[in-house]
């Protein structure tokens, strides 16, 4: 058996699915303009400024989830997925995925965006396994604290899970990932595969004579 893991954001769609699920919320008056212009200027923080990605989540979360229901952001998730989803996969990376399905790989998505947000992109791809940002609610169900930030490291470290869990080797294991804070998880892979990727990781591309998507 083979393994084909794939981050989510920028890498199987073309753009972040929170950013986009934000603007989804704001349309249908759940989340007012100034929040989501906010976590714009956190996010280009983080792409362009050197905010990391703990930070990154960090703020977000405290500007725009913080204190809010979890079942009314969890009922708009499906329609949001239905419409939105199938304009914005990154279609050589998606074929990858397609072709891994294919041939039965393990195929599974890590993701740093919110898991009741991944869940059902991962429903609608089809993957075997899947694992994202995860959040605490209070007694009210309202969201109240980042539980675990799924990093690059963590991605890593989930892949070593599932090798274990299989009986394979990371000879087995296939990456794909457009972003440098990735680094560590497409490291733990025998064969890592860029796709879009950002400055830095281009440059450490080129030195591992990685492919690129």
């Amino acid at each position: 058996m083979q393994i084909a893991v794939f981050d989510l954001d920028r890498t199987l769609i073309k753009s972040n699915s929170s950013f986009q699920f934000c603007l989804y919320l704001y349309k249908h008056k759940v989340l007012s303009l100034f929040y989501v212009i906010k976590s714009c200027v956190y996010y280009i923080q983080h792409r362009f400024l050197g905010l990391s990605l703990t930070q990154l989540h960090e703020k977000t979360f405290k500007t725009l989830l913080k204190g809010m229901s979890l079942s009314l952001i969890a009922s708009h998730v499906k329609a949001f997925v239905d419409g939105w989803l199938s304009e914005d996969l990154y279609y050589p990376a998606l074929s990858e995925l397609r072709r891994a399905q294919h041939l039965g790989f393990y195929t599974m998505i890590l993701s740093t965006s919110p898991g009741f947000l991944v869940k059902v992109i991962a429903e609608r791809l089809n993957v075997s396994e899947w694992k994202a940002t995860e959040y605490e609610v209070d007694k009210d169900g309202r969201l109240c604290h980042i539980a675990h930030i799924l990093n690059g490291r963590d991605k890593a470290s989930q892949v070593r899970k599932i090798i274990r869990k299989l009986g394979l080797t990371k000879r087995n294991v296939v990456a794909y990932s457009d972003s440098v804070w990735d680094l560590p998880f497409l490291e733990s892979a025998g064969q890592a595969v860029v796709v879009n990727p950002d400055r830095k990781l281009q440059k450490i591309s080129q030195e591992h004579n990685w492919p690129k998507i």
